[in-house]
This record gives structure tokens, sequence and C-alpha cells, in this order.
């Protein structure tokens, strides 16, 4: 009699369980609506339906993180990372979110490190970790999670902006220049685009002082900083190929022309100058732009890189380039 009591019980637990994911799944497909208040709801009363559900626990969490809300966020997840669960490097993740939101971004960092140490190669920790330290100061940490989070997540856009940021504050100049230029191939449009190529641009052209079309200084760093490559050849020829833009056969080119020709140009010499090195921009960065050049889409990837610029004489080469813009966009997502 024991033994079908039993297996009544069992057979009443089942639509309980059923309806905590059907709840979950509901609240999920609210919030990828963007429909955080309702989502919030569904997570609730899937947790009211099971208590235990850290599934539910880490999508409400989530979902405060995503609102804004730093106090709920917290304290739906401190009471859950106490314990082992199949979620724990994740909300360990949420939680250092919701403290650094929450402005205690020492107490986001061990947070983070608590995360990474269960699992050393999720990439969201490692790039939240990275963002916390560079708010802190704290570059050569930074650094080196980028490299290890981008290695992992080569098409990460915000791991490429972030670390050509860090590299261009610690002087790495070509290792910088090089971030920003292979975030531009995957974030070409918008506020972070302008900022990148900018940046791009003023490390390319930095040490060129232009007098006239016959006096043009070149300044060379005779020490740079070579943790992160040896490419004192490569700064030296960037500097040529900005140089060779003021000179008199580029005069009646446009200024879009003229700055997409220096990236152009300078990426070509890198491909075929720079001997290979064991740093991470020689392994993981330029091997990217070794295949535009193999498909002759290095032209139009320089191009479609400075767009966000509205330099003068952009929108001419767009209107003249559409063919193979649209044949270097359709690669390059392939390599992505």
């Amino acid at each position: 009699m024991k033994r079908i009591v039993l297996s009544l019980a069992l057979l009443f637990a089942l639509p309980l369980f059923a309806d905590v994911k059907t709840l979950v799944d509901e609240g999920v497909a609210l919030y990828d609506a963007g429909k955080f208040d309702e989502a919030i709801a569904k997570f609730k009363a899937a947790l009211g339906e099971d208590p235990s559900s850290d599934l539910a626990a880490y999508e409400l969490a989530l979902t405060y993180q995503a609102k804004g809300d730093a106090a709920p966020c917290r304290a739906t997840l401190e009471p859950r990372v106490r314990t082992k669960n199949p979620y724990l490097a994740k909300m360990y993740g949420i939680l250092g979110n919701c403290y650094d939101m929450g402005g205690d971004p020492k107490r986001a960092i061990a947070t983070y490190r608590k995360g990474l140490k269960i699992d050393g190669e999720d990439t969201q920790l490692l790039y939240n970790l990275a963002l916390t330290l560079t708010t802190q100061g704290e570059y050569d940490e930074a650094r080196k999670l980028l490299k290890k989070e981008l290695t992992i997540r080569p098409a990460h856009s915000s791991g490429h902006y972030l670390l050509g940021r860090v590299l261009e504050a610690q002087n790495f100049r070509t290792a910088a220049t090089l971030s920003f230029l292979r975030f531009l191939s995957l974030e070409p449009a918008g506020e972070r685009a302008k900022d990148a190529a900018t940046r791009a641009l003023a490390l390319l052209g930095a040490g060129i002082e232009v007098k006239d079309e016959k006096n043009i200084n070149i300044t060379i760093d005779p020490k740079p900083r070579t943790e992160e490559g040896d490419f004192k050849t490569v700064e030296f020829m960037m500097a040529i190929a900005g140089a060779a833009q003021t000179t008199e056969i580029n005069e009646n080119k446009s200024e879009f022309e003229k700055k997409r020709g220096h990236v152009s140009s300078t990426l070509k010499m890198i491909v075929e100058a720079q001997k290979p090195q064991r740093d991470y921009t020689s392994q993981q960065v330029i091997p990217f732009f070794r295949a535009l050049y193999d498909k002759q889409l290095i032209d139009t990837y320089a191009g479609v890189a400075l767009l966000s610029l509205s330099i003068p004489g952009s929108d001419e080469w767009r209107t003249a380039n559409d063919a193979s813009i649209q044949a270097y966009l359709q690669f390059v997502a392939g390599l992505k």
C-alpha cells in the first residue's frame, strides 16, 4: 500500500516541476522581448512553486541586472552562491556585475575571481573582471584576461575595443592600433566605432609632423615596449605610410582616400613584413588581416572601417565601391 501511495505522490509532483519549467521558459521569452517586469513576475512565480529552483533564481537575478536593480539582484543570489549548484559560476558573474553596478568594484572583483575558480574559461567572467580591473587602473591583469577571453571568443567586439583601450593606455602602439582595427571589422558603425576609428588614426599618425610637402618629420620611439610583440619595424613603416599620404602624388585625393590609404598600406606592410612571433597580436589578430589580404579585401576593409567618421569623400567612395563592400561584408561574416 505504501508503494502505491509513493507512486501517486510522485505522479502529483510532476505537474509542479513541469509548471516551473513552463514559467521559467515564459519568463525568458519576456526577458528577450525586453519586458523585464513581466519576466520578473514569471520567475518569482516559478520560485513560489519551487523555491529550490536555481535556474529560476539565476534568471530572476539576470533580469534585475538588466533593469539596473542591484539590491534585489544581490538579495536573490547571495544565498544561492553559498551552496553548489549547476549555475554557480554564472551566478558569481551576475552577482559581481550587481556589486559593480551598486558601486562596490572591490567586492565585484573578488566575486568574479570566485567564479573563475569554478570555470577559468568563462568568457563573460573573464571580460567582466577585466572591465572592472580597468576602471581601477589594473591594466596588466586586465590585458592578460582580455587576451585569454578573445582567444576563446575572437568575435567579441567589446573585448577587442576594451583591449585596444588598455593597450593604448600602456603605450603598446601597434598592438593597440590592430585591436581597434579588429574591433572595427566586427562593429563598423555607432559611437564606439567612431571612437575606435579616431583612436586608430591617431595611433597611426603618431610621430608624423608635416611642415610642408618636402618637410616631413618622423619621430620613432627608439625603445618601445615589447611585451606585446616587437613591432619597431612595423611602427617605422606605419610612419612612412602616413607620410606618403601627404606627397604630391596623393594631393588630389579626398581626405577619406588619404586616411583609407594610410590604414590599407599599413596593414599590407604588416602582413607582408612582420615575422612570426609568439605574442597575442601576432598569433590572434594579424592572421585575420592576412585572410583579408589573401582575398584582396584589405583596401575595402580600410574604407568600411572609417565610414563611421563621415570624412569628406566617404560617401563618394561608398557609392563607387558598393559591390566590393558587399563582397567584403559577406566574406568577413564567415570569418567570425
